[in-house]
């Protein structure tokens, strides 16, 4: 009789001593990112196992935890952010070095774009959408308080001649607004009820803008230039909230940033779209740790990704190149 029960005890007594094992492998490598938003500062939680310490009562491991601070309004006074990883083993061997020489990969300006390429392909999202739409070519979010429906207000920048997203956010009901200085065209009503204006937006109010030339630009030009606020103002918007702002201005969504987030725009956006740039020669690759600042101050302010779509990549220093399309929900939103 007792043979019978002798055996079933090893193995139960077996089978729990490999269930610790493999409990305390997995808790000794744990590191855990927390994205909580804790107004007015959003800190990044890093929660490490440590078990060369006394372990604590309610499991095998002590716990750490290390706050690394996300500059911003709030949190820093300086515009520049210490190239500190959001994850301690952000900077091992997975960082993006493309072969390229170990004194490229000293300076800041690469550790500051490696930083920015590494969240765009691996934190591709902080919130998983589950109402996705796409719209033109691109994305937009309708859960919940993000869902867009009339009456609701849609601010375009940047057209490039394709105005396939305005017309199909018109068929949500919304009044669309368009803007583009390269296209030469004059103030107009679309078909489709999308109203265009042949202005840019930037960090301030410039009367005669001549831009760089690129791929939209091939010759000499002169645009008028506004900021949000005084958009708004002249096409009596001032207060309203702004269902959904895509911009793609070719490098100059940088300042746009700053300026939305100095100026207490930012909460009154539900939906915020934009393609990020770091073109070969511009900005000057002394101000990426300024441009990693403004990427992380965004986050800071309550605006996750439900979506990333990264554009072919060029990782020669000579010829380096970053594009991204990023579509973020605005969490600190409140309907009013």
């Amino acid at each position: 009789m007792y043979k019978w029960i002798k055996y079933p005890l090893i193995a139960v007594l077996v089978l729990v001593v490999i269930l610790m094992f493999l409990t305390r492998r997995i808790d000794t490598n744990l590191v855990v990112l927390d994205h909580k938003i804790d107004p007015p500062q959003i800190k990044h939680r890093i929660v490490e196992s440590i078990p060369s310490i006394k372990p604590s009562s309610r499991n095998n491991t002590v716990v750490k935890e290390q706050w690394v601070k996300i500059p911003g309004r709030v949190v820093s006074s300086s515009p520049y952010v210490p190239l500190k990883p959001v994850k301690e083993d952000d900077w091992d061997a997975d960082l993006p070095t493309y072969n390229v020489s170990e004194d490229v990969r000293k300076t800041d300006w690469w550790k500051a774009a490696a930083f920015l390429e590494l969240d765009f392909r691996e934190r591709k999202r902080d919130y998983k959408c589950r109402r996705m739409a796409l719209q033109g070519n691109w994305y937009v979010c309708l859960d919940g308080k993000w869902n867009i429906r009339p009456p609701c207000l849609v601010y375009s920048f940047g057209i490039g001649f394709d105005f396939s997203f305005d017309d199909d956010m018109t068929e949500l009901g919304c009044e669309v607004h368009s803007f583009d200085p390269s296209m030469g065209l004059k103030d107009h009503v679309r078909n489709t009820s999308v109203h265009f204006h042949p202005i840019g937006i930037g960090g301030e109010n410039i009367e005669n803008f001549n831009p760089r030339m690129d791929l939209y630009v091939h010759d000499e030009q002169s645009w008028t230039i506004m900021t949000l606020g005084t958009v708004m103002a002249a096409l009596g918007h001032t207060g309203r909230t702004i269902d959904l702002l895509k911009i793609d201005v070719e490098g100059h969504e940088w300042a746009v940033i700053d300026y939305l987030i100095d100026n207490g725009f930012l909460p009154k956006i539900k939906q915020f779209s934009l393609e990020y740039h770091l073109f070969p020669d511009w900005p000057k690759k002394s101000d990426y740790t300024k441009l990693l600042s403004t990427y992380k101050r965004l986050h800071d302010e309550g605006f996750r990704k439900f979506y990333t779509g990264i554009h072919p990549l060029f990782h020669d220093p000579e010829k380096f190149n970053i594009q991204a399309d990023i579509g973020y929900v605005n969490f600190n939103y409140r309907r009013t």
